[in-house]
């Protein structure tokens, strides 16, 4: 009988290792400029370089206590998660006036 009972806690353990593996998360960044911050929905607007606009949340509300401001150029990193599909901001860096960033690749033709 334990035999049974390990051998059913090990496979459960391989299912939810599995599972975990499958349901990942990646974050992909993005440059383009804020047009828009909403304290109360913990959510910015945001527009790519290509013209494309996305409102999305923040991971972390202290995201938006950052010295960020409409108009603003910046680099948002945003988790991508598969389980829900669901994207967040994670990370938001001001781009300086004088710093060069890269060209967006095809990729951003596609919305994250």
């Amino acid at each position: 009988m334990r035999k049974v009972k390990f051998a059913i806690a090990t496979t459960c353990l391989l299912w939810t290792a599995l599972a975990t593996a499958l349901i990942s998360e990646a974050a992909t960044t993005f440059a383009g400029s804020i047009i828009g911050i909403d304290q109360i929905q913990h959510t910015i607007t945001f527009q790519t370089d290509t013209g494309q606009t996305w409102t999305m949340t923040v991971a972390d509300s202290n995201i938006l206590k950052q010295e960020i401001a409409r108009g603003d150029r910046v680099k948002i990193d945003v988790e991508l998660n598969d389980g829900d599909l669901s994207q967040r901001i994670t990370k938001i860096t001001k781009i300086l006036k004088n710093e060069l960033v890269d060209p967006p690749d095809s990729s951003d033709g596609v919305r994250p």
